[in-house]
């Protein structure tokens, strides 16, 4: 598919115009009017259907890529691609927060939470007593309707008190522990490696059995170098970017 688009741009507005175009674009992206694999239409197609210059449409082109909705293959064009989730090992502490970050729409399934006696291995990672009880989180999070991540999480439950009671399906953890317990997040700690979807994990996350993935093991830190709380997560391999930003 390459026939043009349904794009009104409005010159009266305040919004730039690539901009008005990337957004346009992108709703009909999100919306599944344009599907993976289609072709947008042209450069030339774009500048001349919509009296825009070639700069305009490369600026809405380029930043719809950046965020991983098209790919530009050579001799064939710009192709929508289904989005995948850039996710900043380094800066960011939510994948929730990372899936509404690029514009997706965000649904959180919670299959279980609750408190469970300390085991070594849990503790350890949260640099707590062994006999410390502990909140266990296990959710599913969905984007634009698809799900995409299986998370475990393990909070201390002394230090949150009444954290087992928030409705997870709704609010964000990072969003409660910084707003309603004065938590500062400062750092991550992961390990991330590939792995291959046993049939508990495609069956969760509706995917064949045998399909790439990757398996991230992480501690969220606090300022004071405590941390707050540890995180392991199976993510889809075919929906997921990871880099690095490192700062100078």
């Amino acid at each position: 598919m390459s026939e043009l688009l349904n794009v009104v741009l409005d010159r009266q507005s305040m919004v730039p115009l690539y901009y008005q175009l990337k957004e346009q674009i992108l709703k009909q992206i999100q919306s599944g009017v344009l599907k993976s694999g289609d072709l947008l239409p042209s450069e030339t197609e774009m500048c001349q259907t919509y009296g825009v210059s070639r700069g305009t449409v490369r600026q809405a082109v380029n930043m719809l890529a950046e965020k991983g909705y098209v790919v530009k293959e050579r001799g064939k064009g710009t192709c929508i691609r289904r989005p995948s989730l850039n996710h900043d090992l380094l800066g960011d502490y939510s994948f929730g927060m990372g899936i509404l970050k690029q514009g997706l729409t965000l649904k959180t399934q919670t299959l279980l939470k609750e408190i469970i006696p300390g085991k070594k291995s849990i503790s350890d990672r949260l640099e707590i007593d062994k006999k410390a009880e502990v909140l266990h989180l296990i959710r599913i999070r969905w984007a634009n309707e698809e799900p995409w991540i299986y998370e475990e999480t393990y909070l201390e439950a002394a230090a949150f008190p009444g954290l087992e009671g928030r409705d997870f399906d709704k609010e964000l953890l990072t969003k409660i522990l910084v707003q309603d317990y004065n938590i500062q997040l400062d750092r991550v700690f992961a390990f991330v490696e590939p792995t291959m979807i046993t049939e508990k994990y495609a069956r969760l996350l509706q995917l064949q059995q045998d399909l790439p993935a990757l398996v991230m093991d992480r501690v969220i830190y606090q300022q004071n170098n405590k941390p707050a709380f540890y995180s392991h997560a199976l993510i889809r391999g075919d929906r997921c970017r990871y880099y690095f930003n490192v700062p100078r």
